[in-house]
């Protein structure tokens, strides 16, 4: 049997990977680390992201133990004989992250993604984990771009401090004395390919999204047109989450019985074309005569067009550069413009029959296909 113990419980990615392990691997212990605060304990909080995962099976949670923890404290402010392990394999997930972006936020992102990850090594060390599974980003390449292959980056720029912090993570992680270490690195991650729903993601194609709503909302009833710079052919690759789950189980499992390599993409086909994305969201928004593509840059930008700018600044570098990732171990996954639209009409009814409000996170223009929740 295989135990479990996983950072970032909370988060997209790390929600959905807990439903798995506790709808599977009967047999095996799982532990979920997570932060309380003032609003729910941990335990309160990993129960809520486990349903909005669509894990409705409460009786496959007597294998899981949460355990209260601090990504930013040594060993992540957990004693490791508070994580008992069985006789069989103990795989360590480090999934936490912080999502932000924005340079004024360097500090607090290298904090958690860099100094979490340590504490977390170190964690993983002190209960004896056989296998550290690091959670990266495809887009540790940062601006290089073209065919990318599984290694590890040294990029000459990186298009914001979050991709330079997990591609310092993915350093630490290769070069650390102790566990054996695999790093995955997904793409764009979207909702479930059973439900198309988002699942708890408010970053990514519906980070763009969003701030095109918003976008909608400031400009109201002016009249006024905004071009914005990007490559319609640029192709970005999005896999859905229940993909990104099961490639890296498959993946942790053949590594266990036989260690090939340390590094993964876990990433999709790019078939989906910039210019057809936005497109489809412009009409659903009713902004195809407000908002345009233009292929270069310009040099006299408007007020709103300089503030549009400021908007989708994430963005900008996924909007103009294609990479394709290097995928090693199948099967090959896609996401077809049919499908993405399946994707945006969902978030747009499930935005339609909620709050608003409720669906808001305090950055969710966030192109990363990682969690965003601290621990």
């Amino acid at each position: 049997m295989t135990d479990h113990i996983l950072t970032g419980a909370t988060g997209f990615v790390g929600s959905h990977l807990l439903a798995d392990l506790l709808s599977d691997d009967p047999a095996g212990a799982v532990y979920a680390l997570a932060r309380g605060d003032s609003r729910a304990p941990a335990a309160d909080r990993v129960a809520a992201a486990l349903r909005v995962a669509g894990h409705e099976r409460p009786a496959d949670r007597h294998r899981m133990t949460v355990v209260e923890a601090e990504l930013t404290e040594p060993l992540c402010g957990v004693a490791p004989a508070a994580l008992p392990r069985g006789d069989g394999p103990l795989v360590f997930w480090h999934l936490a992250a912080s999502l932000q972006w924005r340079r004024g936020q360097r500090e607090q992102v290298f904090r958690t993604n860099v100094d979490g990850t340590r504490h977390a090594l170190e964690l993983a060390a002190g209960v004896g984990a056989d296998l550290f599974v690091y959670m990266s980003t495809a887009y540790t390449c940062g601006s290089v771009h073209g065919d990318i292959a599984e290694e590890l980056h040294q990029p000459p720029a990186f298009s914001n401090v979050y991709e330079e912090s997990k591609c310092a993570a993915e350093h630490l992680v290769a070069g650390f004395e102790g566990p054996r270490s695999l790093i995955l690195r997904p793409s764009v991650i979207v909702g479930s390919s059973r439900t198309y729903t988002p699942s708890g993601s408010y970053t990514g194609l519906y980070g763009y999204l969003s701030e095109l709503r918003k976008f909608k909302e400031m400009l109201g009833d002016s009249d006024e047109s905004v071009r914005y710079p990007a490559d319609r052919s640029t192709r970005i690759s999005f896999i859905p989450v229940d993909h990104v789950v099961a490639d890296s189980r498959a993946i942790v499992a053949d590594e266990l019985a036989a260690p090939r390599q340390s590094i993964y993409h876990v990433s999709g086909q790019s078939e989906s074309a910039v210019g057809e994305i936005t497109d489809y969201m412009l009409k659903l928004l009713g902004l195809q005569d407000r908002l345009f593509i233009i292929d270069e840059e310009f040099d006299d930008p408007s007020t709103f067009e300089r503030f549009f700018a400021k908007r989708i600044d994430f963005f900008s570098d996924y909007l103009r550069r294609e990479k394709r990732f290097a995928r090693s171990r199948g099967p090959e996954r896609s996401v077809s413009l049919h499908e993405l639209m399946k994707f945006i009409d969902a978030e747009d009814q499930a935005l339609s029959t909620e709050a608003r409000p409720a669906r808001r996170t305090p950055d969710p223009g966030h192109l990363s296909p990682v969690p965003g929740a601290a621990v």
